[in-house]
């Protein structure tokens, strides 16, 4: 009874005057013993309420995390206005840090910064994160090698450590899948992409960050490594990234994967606003073109099967012919989606044959 007295105490002093981070840059460095979680702000242990943030507070964190490890950090915020924490990770890739949202990031080394800011608002604005250190573990490669001219590859999450391959001075290029859910995609944060072979290699991305900028990511070198933290056991025959050589990979502005659905309609944006992108399904099986929601008169859609190639392209879809050309079945394990100009489209396709028929626009 004692002891639950101390602890409802400390909570009520903790929610009531809030802490202080300084105002100024601090240095968080990982505990003696790795095998024990690490909180901020020190005070809290993780089972009382979350802290309160004393206003006018403008700080930076940098936590550092020793090499062969990695960090998981849940972050718990409960902050009545949208900007105020950030989290950068070491390729100065920047995060938003947003409300009751607990899954965790995974950060590698050699360290993760959070920057944190409140002002007057008055309603107790809290936060905290917990940080577990990790070893990385012995983990399998599944090395695909990579050859110039040739189609990506598709991958789904697994426990090994996937390795693209090129040959020598070649570079390659990696690109990410939206989910068929797109309220999901966040938990693609739970992965590293490594420029090399290996988890001491430099980190250069996640595959959420990949996956909502619509763009590739491409290495100096002839590797990159991809691991997935626990995605197989949420996502399940599902790809999730692709590699492909890097000069097939750079003629596009916007390049990206989509998952679709197995029934029902799925909806498509292909985005030209700066060129020429690239939109791909993989997929075994035939998957119906229906209608168009928007339709650009600035550029022309490709369609190609299995790869992109002259004697692969099944149809040239413009403003004043597409029409025409619908319902267009696609076959092949893969459908290539190319916009040739500018323009954005927004494209009606299902796998289910009986819904097939053209909609109307």
């Amino acid at each position: 009874m004692f002891r639950l007295i101390i602890l409802v105490l400390a909570a009520l002093a903790i929610t009531s005057h809030g802490y202080s981070c300084n105002n100024q840059t601090n240095i968080i460095n990982p505990p003696a013993d790795l095998s024990q979680p690490q909180y901020y702000p020190s005070s809290w242990n993780g089972e009382l309420p979350i802290p309160v943030v004393d206003n006018y507070q403008y700080c930076f964190l940098t936590v550092n995390i020793p090499t062969g490890y990695y960090a998981q950090v849940t972050f718990y915020r409960n902050i009545s206005f949208e900007g105020g924490t950030y989290v950068l990770y070491s390729n100065n890739q920047l995060t938003r840090i947003t409300n009751d949202v607990t899954q965790p990031f995974f950060f590698t080394f050699p360290y993760f910064k959070v920057s944190l800011q409140t002002d007057n608002h008055n309603d107790s604005p809290q936060f905290a994160f917990k940080i577990v250190y990790t070893q990385y573990p012995q983990v399998q490669k599944n090395i695909i090698p990579i050859t110039q001219g040739q189609p990506p590859v598709a991958v789904q999450a697994n426990d090994k450590l996937t390795v693209f391959s090129g040959v020598a001075n070649s570079f390659m290029g990696l690109m990410a899948f939206s989910l068929p859910d797109d309220s999901q995609n966040y938990l693609l944060r739970q992965s590293v992409v490594f420029g090399g072979d290996s988890f001491n290699s430099d980190f250069i991305g996640t595959l959420d960050f990949i996956s909502n900028s619509r763009q590739p990511i491409t290495t100096y070198g002839n590797k990159i490594a991809v691991y997935t933290f626990g995605l197989r056991n949420i996502f399940s025959n599902t790809p999730l990234f692709m590699g492909q050589n890097g000069q097939d990979v750079r003629k596009y502005n916007k390049y990206r994967g989509a998952n679709c659905p197995s029934t029902g309609n799925c909806t498509l944006f292909l985005d030209g606003t700066w060129g020429n992108s690239l939109t791909v399904t993989d997929y075994n099986g035939s998957e119906f073109i229906k209608g168009f929601n928007s339709f650009s008169d600035e550029g022309t859609i490709n369609v190609y099967e299995n790869m992109v190639s002259n004697t692969t392209r099944i149809a040239s879809l413009t403003s004043t012919n597409y029409l025409q050309q619908l319902p267009l079945e696609v076959k092949g394990s893969m459908k290539f989606y190319e916009i040739n100009g500018y323009g954005k489209y927004e494209m009606v396709v299902t796998r289910d044959v009986s819904r097939a028929s053209r909609t109307s626009h």
